[in-house]
C-alpha cells in the first residue's frame, strides 16, 4: 500500500478527501520512505490550506533532518501560512543557512510570520549558529534590527545578549563569508564576549610560525 499511494498519488489530488487519518497515513508513509522525492513531496505540504497536514508534514521534516535548501523557497510564498510553516520548520531544524531569508521576514507584512521569524532565528542561534544570526541581522536597517533584538530578548534574554555582543565586532559583521572559519579545535579562540571563531587575516598559521 505504502508503494502504492508514494509512486500513484500526489499529495494535493489525494489528501482532501482522506480526512485527518489519510493525512496522518500519507505523511507517516513519507517519513518510512526518507528518500529525496519523499522529502520534496513533504515539503509541498507545508503549502498546503490544512494546517493539520503542515503541521505533521513539518515535525516529519524534522524528524527526517531534511535540509534546508527545498523549504527556502517557501519563504517567498504568498500564502501567509506557508511563509509561517516554512519560518516555523527551518527554526526547528536550527538551519543555519536560513539566517539571512529569515531576517529578511522581519519586514513580512503579516505579523505572524515576523514573530515566527524571530523565533525560529531565536533557536538556530542557540543551537550554535550565533554568528550567523548576528551577521543576517547585522544586515538589516537599524530599526528592524531593533525591534527583532528587543523581541528576542522577550523570548530569550541570553541570546538576545549574546547577539548584541556580536555587533560590537565590526570585523566579523563585515568579514565575507568566505572569510569566516569554524571554530577551532580543539582550542578556539575565545573572546571577551565568550565567543569562539577566528578570522583569515591573510597569513596563515603555518605562515606565521615558519617566519617567527
Amino acid at each position: 500500500m505504502a508503494d502504492e499511494l508514494y509512486s500513484t498519488l500526489r499529495p494535493f489530488d489525494a489528501l482532501s478527501p482522506r480526512g485527518l487519518a489519510g493525512k496522518r497515513e500519507y505523511v507517516l508513509e513519507l517519513e518510512k520512505k526518507g528518500d529525496q522525492p519523499a522529502v520534496l513531496l513533504l515539503v509541498e505540504c507545508l503549502a498546503d490550506e490544512s494546517g493539520y497536514l503542515r503541521d505533521l508534514a513539518a515535525a516529519a521534516l524534522v524528524r527526517l533532518a531534511a535540509p534546508a535548501a527545498p523549504i527556502l523557497p517557501l519563504l517567498a510564498s504568498g500564502l501567509w501560512y506557508t511563509r509561517s510553516s516554512a519560518v516555523r520548520t527551518l527554526g526547528r531544524l536550527a538551519a543555519r543557512e536560513a539566517a539571512v531569508p529569515l531576517a529578511g521576514l522581519l519586514a513580512d507584512a503579516n505579523h505572524a510570520v515576523r514573530l515566527d521569524a524571530i523565533e525560529a532565528m531565536a533557536a538556530i542561534a542557540r543551537a550554535g549558529s550565533d554568528v550567523h544570526v548576528a551577521r543576517a541581522l547585522f544586515a538589516r536597517s537599524d530599526a528592524e534590527r531593533a525591534w527583532a533584538v528587543r523581541d528576542l530578548r522577550a523570548r530569550d534574554a541570553e541570546v538576545a545578549t549574546r547577539l548584541e555582543s556580536l555587533f560590537r565586532d565590526r570585523d566579523l559583521m563585515s568579514a565575507a563569508e568566505h572569510e569566516l572559519l569554524a571554530p577551532a579545535k580543539p582550542r578556539p579562540r575565545t573572546g571577551d564576549d565568550g565567543v569562539a571563531w577566528d578570522l583569515l587575516t591573510g597569513a596563515s598559521e603555518t605562515s606565521v610560525t615558519n617566519n617567527s
